[in-house]
């Protein structure tokens, strides 16, 4: 894709950030009649658009509910989503003739490619004639009451009357988004609250890991702070050499993530429930019935878990079980409830999302401007707002990118 890039001085809008917010911000903008420049350190806009929802980009949700974002900022959050929610979503991507189509409660391009939705959007950008400015690395910006200027790394400048910061957090640095952008907002005034990686695999240090590593099964997580139950979550865990990471595992991963980074002593565990669908009690008497009629150890689970559990568990009973009743009913409590201790996460590199970020309490719900520089603006995944995985971070960043836009516009009218 070929963009426009003009370095006129000054534009009306600069949006530091090319990622999904970014670009929203920039069409709303530019579709109100300003003139618009987006500026990002990458070559290419978007790129982080390319590995979501596995490829396929899940862009929204049908759920799209404010109450299950985290955020210093709550009412910021419910704002914005009242104002710009799934319909507007879905009405703004078929507007730029993308077909969406519902996978459960999650919202897909019809084509089933991130590439799609990123195209649609490069092209709006430049129908709008929206200046796009690669490889700008902005380190500084100097505000005044005329127009601000951006300083990139290598010296270049760019001049505009406000300037949206949509940055992105630190999840997947080498796709754009390193955290660089914090440090434009705390020399503006604003505080951060610690980012940490979140929904990312968790690092644990037991036997079970290492017997069934690459392992795949359907259970329950738990997540468990300093003796609470803080998340739970129904979905695949995958056992790996470092500890544990599927669906499951990541969905309860960001309160623990969150109590060991910020919280340092905590002790943090995840309890895996690894038959779901079936009670303990009847669990209990199924293992009971095959202990009395004299399978062997290793053959114990066969049939209801994967056969890699057959030597974990007969590692539990080695020596013969002479009682079958306690010992199924023991054996049933470890499968319904197998506690690891998790001694931290996986990095930056493996992190879908981060929590935490610029204090959103700082920030104007009804216009994402900052309450301490005029003419700033906040958009996506920069703000200390994070959503659950299934489309809802998406949601969020064009939600608050198109709102931020519009509200810079009618600023710099």
């Amino acid at each position: 894709m070929q963009y426009a890039c003009r370095m006129r001085a000054p534009f009306d809008i600069a949006v530091v950030g090319g990622g999904a917010s970014g670009l929203t911000a920039a069409i709303a903008a530019s579709r109100e009649g300003r003139s618009v420049a987006i500026v990002d350190r990458m070559p290419r806009l978007g790129k982080k658009i390319l590995i979501t929802g596995g490829g396929r980009c899940n862009l929204g949700n049908e759920r799209l509910d404010p109450g299950l974002f985290h955020s210093t900022n709550p009412g910021l959050v419910a704002s914005v989503l009242a104002r710009f929610g799934t319909r507007e979503i879905v009405s703004f991507f078929e507007g730029l003739g993308l077909r969406i189509v519902s996978d459960g409660d999650r919202l897909y391009p019809a084509t089933n490619q991130a590439a799609s939705v990123l195209k649609v959007l490069e092209m709006e950008v430049r129908r709008r004639r929206v200046s796009v400015i690669p490889g700008f690395e902005a380190v500084s910006i100097i505000r005044s009451a005329e127009a601000s200027r951006a300083a990139a790394s290598d010296g270049r400048t760019i001049e505009a009357r406000a300037f949206i910061l949509a940055g992105g957090g630190r999840s997947y640095p080498a796709l754009g988004s390193d955290g660089s952008a914090y440090a434009l907002a705390r020399t503006a005034g604003h505080r951060l609250i610690e980012p940490v990686p979140s929904c990312v695999p968790l690092l644990v240090r037991d036997p079970w890991c290492h017997f069934l590593q690459g392992q795949r099964v359907r259970a329950q997580a738990e997540a468990w702070i300093d003796g609470r139950r803080a998340a739970e979550a129904l979905g695949d865990v995958l056992f790996t050499a470092y500890g544990l990471s599927g669906t499951a595992v990541l969905d309860v991963s960001t309160d623990i993530s969150i109590a060991l980074h910020r919280g340092k002593k905590a002790r943090a565990e995840v309890v895996l429930d690894l038959l779901p669908d079936m009670s303990a009690e009847a669990l209990s008497a199924e293992l009971a019935r095959r202990l009395e009629g004299g399978w062997g150890a290793a053959d114990l689970v066969s049939g209801l878990l994967p056969e890699k559990f057959g030597r974990t568990i007969a590692g539990l009973i080695s020596g013969g079980p002479p009682r079958p009743a306690r010992t199924a009913a023991a054996l049933a409590a470890v499968l319904k409830g197998k506690r690891f201790a998790v001694q931290g996460t996986r990095g930056w590199n493996e992190a879908e999302f981060t929590s935490g970020g610029v204090d959103a309490g700082e920030i104007d719900r009804e216009r994402l401007s900052s309450k301490k520089a005029p003419g700033l603006y906040f958009a996506g995944e920069i703000l200390d707002v994070q959503g659950p995985r299934g489309g809802f971070n998406l949601s969020w960043a064009w939600a608050s990118g198109t709102l931020a836009g519009r509200a810079a516009a009618g600023e710099t009218g």
